[in-house]
């Protein structure tokens, strides 16, 4: 097939950080920067531009909040 390093890993990435989550019960942000190059890297992970991990950070964050108000049998 024509399916690239980059998909593969991409989705299974992503599939894994899932079946964690699930298997767990876990709240997990998938900050896992999948990039074609350094200058996208560097794009996507700057806290003065793009900041993706801080946005995964800030969902796990959120997540964890509202079980806690939620109660922990959720």
């Amino acid at each position: 097939g024509e399916t690239t390093h980059y998909e593969i890993v991409c989705t299974e990435s992503a599939r894994a950080l899932m079946d964690l989550s699930i298997a767990e019960n876990l709240a997990i942000g998938n900050g896992i920067l999948t990039v074609e190059n350094e200058d996208q890297a560097w794009d996507r992970a700057d806290q003065d531009r793009k900041d993706k991990g801080g946005g995964a950070a800030e969902a796990a964050l959120a997540m964890v909040a509202l079980r806690a108000k939620l109660g922990t049998d959720v």
